[in-house]
């Protein structure tokens, strides 16, 4: 949904300093949010997609089977393998999560 936003946003020719002054929302969180780096409240994408003037559709999240989350890990550990990560080396995992720009902080915290 948040890369959508842009697009229409990018489709607009609007800039997000231009989309910052039409919503009241700081250009900082407008950007995180494209990135999907953070969860914005119903309330705040709503705001968004008035200015957008665009329809905002919330659908119900995919539903995760047994199989889906094991070809999910079966790609991560082909990809740790690709570069020359050993699977169970969780610090060398996440080092390479967080230069991709993932937020690591609650794996950090459940891994002690």
């Amino acid at each position: 949904m948040y890369r959508q936003l842009r697009e229409t946003r990018l489709g607009m020719g609007i800039t997000l300093s231009q989309l910052s002054a039409m919503t009241g929302i700081a250009q900082p969180n407008l950007s995180r949010i494209e990135a999907g780096k953070v969860d914005a409240r119903y309330s705040t994408l709503a705001r968004i997609a008035r200015a957008l003037g665009v329809e905002l559709v919330v659908a119900a999240p995919a539903v995760l089977t047994l199989a889906d989350v094991r070809a999910r890990m079966a790609e991560g550990a082909r990809r740790l393998a690709e570069r020359g990560i050993p699977p169970r080396d969780n610090e060398q995992r996440l080092e390479w999560k967080q230069a991709r720009g993932v937020d690591t902080a609650v794996e950090r915290r459940l891994l002690g």
